[in-house]
């Protein structure tokens, strides 16, 4: 068992020290002062538990707390590690601190590395996320789920909870949402119901979000985005960069430096990353 569990660490640290060896290579190009843009305060904090099927031929379920912090026209949707790790390092002054941060073993652990606002811009949604070397960032519609209303109830939390379904990237999903919390808002991307979703998930159990608390935010939390070089492009091309990575994901851990049995322990790794929440694009 013992060897067992030093395999998987190896495994699960590969990723780690591959951004690590592109976050040092490239430590000319870092900046920690970058600008930060407050959009608005935040009214709520949502945490949901996020359970997900990473590969589609098993059946274990991986899972991670993600926030959505509610404001009176937006929203922003990020992991609760995500949301540490960024808090840490804005308290860091220099390139020695950031790079005491990434070697800290103790540090939190991100799973998730998407953040997405709704309603920013106005009628938008902007997704982003990290895909080794660039940070890449798109926008697309906000009214892009066609929701079916049942009359269907249910109780999640104390809440009354009313059923609604839609069809959305691949994966017919089940939205119960909460007509008493007026924000037309949900985990992911999902919106556009007459109430907050405190639970959705798609008919195949592969991904679930479902709300833990809801509660109002600590002091002076402000819905915000970080002011950087993002490389601007489109959802499709989003994608295509995250196949490229996935099918060159030897070469990249040649690059970092890592022994040929961390490059096929690498290829293993990625190859179980078969199942993402949108299986289709468009």
């Amino acid at each position: 068992m013992k060897n067992l569990n030093n395999k998987f660490l190896k495994i699960q640290n590969f990723f780690f020290l591959l951004a690590l060896s592109f976050s040092l290579s490239a430590s000319a190009q870092l900046r920690f002062d970058d600008p930060i843009i407050i959009i608005e305060p935040a009214e709520l904090v949502v945490t949901y538990s996020l359970g997900y099927q990473q590969d589609s031929l098993s059946d274990h379920i991986r899972y991670s707390e993600m926030y959505l912090f509610l404001g009176k026209n937006t929203s922003e949707f990020i992991s609760k590690n995500n949301y540490r790790c960024d808090t840490i390092i804005r308290k860091i002054k220099n390139l020695t601190e950031f790079q005491e941060f990434l070697l800290d073993r103790n540090r939190p652990f991100q799973k998730i590395l998407y953040v997405i606002f709704k309603n920013y811009p106005k009628g938008k949604l902007t997704f982003i996320e990290h895909v080794l070397p660039s940070t890449l960032k798109y926008e697309e519609n906000l009214d892009i789920f066609k929701w079916q209303l049942s009359r269907d109830t249910a109780t999640i939390n104390g809440y009354k909870v009313q059923k609604a379904t839609c069809n959305y990237g691949g994966r017919k999903w089940i939205a119960w949402f909460c007509p008493e919390i007026q924000y037309n808002d949900g985990p992911y991307k999902f919106n556009g119901l007459p109430g907050l979703i405190l639970k959705i998930h798609d008919t195949r159990n592969h991904y679930s979000f479902e709300v833990i608390s809801i509660e109002k935010p600590w002091k002076n939390l402000m819905i915000d985005m970080r002011e950087k070089d993002f490389v601007e492009t489109t959802k499709q091309e989003f994608f295509r960069a995250k196949d490229s990575f996935r099918e060159d994901i030897i070469s990249r851990a040649q690059e970092a430096g890592l022994s040929s049995e961390d490059q096929q322990n690498a290829a293993k790794t990625m190859a179980k990353r078969n199942n993402p929440l949108e299986l289709k694009r468009k």
